[in-house]
């Protein structure tokens, strides 16, 4: 009996007190499990990388999170943030090369929120370090004094680009979405494709166009409760038989 396929996902750093950890939301972690039917594995963000060989030698497939984080400005082009903006350097360290080396490798990638801005900057796109404060857009961010719940509950509408992969995926021209981000996409990288958008115009969701294999980030968190709602349930499936066939092959 072959066994579940594996997924890799690549861990936040975070400081507890004197000691520094290595860690990932369990709702990823849960929806994979309960959607797609995978068996996740977490990989540490360590200073010197492990080599995305190796991450592809294990993992049929790689789900890059969203995160409390924030991209270092530099790998975009742009100033550095103020002192205090929450960072990963770690992180991106790992990464931004593990994205471009998945999509060569032809290996099945799902970017959410933080990874779909990776997925962008990675390709040589840049990011809106605050999209709230740019001029006709919405605050996407949560507001933290809310019921978790209410914070990942939804939000606004998304377009969805006819005939492309995410409503192949989801067959719905527009649904609700959660919205729980502070950055966003400004010039897309080339070679992606916008698959939907928020009523701000602000992009929601992008495909890789040379990508062999299933592609897709989102700006939204559909990990939060997958099971509980059809579109993001359909989104991990659809990850999960991709990295299934990737384990076939």
């Amino acid at each position: 009996m072959m066994t579940k396929p594996i997924v890799a996902i690549v861990c936040d750093t975070t400081q507890q007190g004197p000691h520094r950890y290595h860690q990932v939301g369990d709702k990823y972690i849960q929806a994979l499990v309960r959607c797609a039917d995978v068996t996740p594995v977490l990989v540490p963000a360590l200073d010197e990388p492990i080599a995305a060989a190796a991450i592809l030698d294990l993992a049929d497939g790689v789900l890059f999170t969203g995160g409390y984080s924030n991209i270092q400005r530099h790998h975009y082009g742009d100033i550095p943030a103020p002192e205090g903006e929450h960072e990963d350097p770690s992180r991106d360290k790992n990464t931004l090369p593990l994205v471009r080396a998945v999509i060569e490798a032809g290996w099945p990638m799902l970017g959410i929120c933080r990874g779909l801005q990776e997925l962008n900057v990675s390709l040589g796109g840049t990011l809106y370090p605050r999209v709230h404060e740019i001029e006709g857009r919405m605050d996407h961010r949560e507001n933290k004094n809310d019921p978790v719940e209410v914070q990942y509950g939804p939000a606004h509408s998304v377009t969805v680009k006819t005939g492309g992969l995410l409503h192949k995926i989801v067959g719905e021209q527009e649904f609700m979405v959660n919205t729980v981000h502070g950055q966003a996409v400004r010039d897309l990288a080339p070679g992606l494709t916008v698959e939907a958008t928020a009523p701000d115009s602000t992009i929601e969701a992008v495909s890789v166009d040379s990508a062999t294999n299933f592609a897709l980030a989102v700006q939204w968190h559909p990990e939060w409760k997958a099971w509980e709602n059809t579109q993001s349930a359909k989104i991990f499936e659809a990850f999960g038989n991709a990295v299934r066939a990737t384990q076939r092959a």
